[in-house]
């Protein structure tokens, strides 16, 4: 690594940064599309909205 030139190794870094962008966005797409399933109330942990 030594032996690159600056631009080179700014070349790489903006390379994995690029893909990684868009993996997330695309992890991101898939997610989005994924229906949830509601929550379970087993242990009691969620609070209904009381209205007073």
């Amino acid at each position: 690594m030594n032996k690159l030139p600056n631009a080179v190794k700014w070349l790489i870094v903006l390379a994995v940064l690029g893909a990684m962008g868009v993996l997330m966005w695309k992890v991101n797409d898939r997610a989005s599309r994924v229906e949830m399933p509601a929550p379970d109330n087993t242990f009691g942990i969620y609070r209904s909205a009381s209205s007073t």
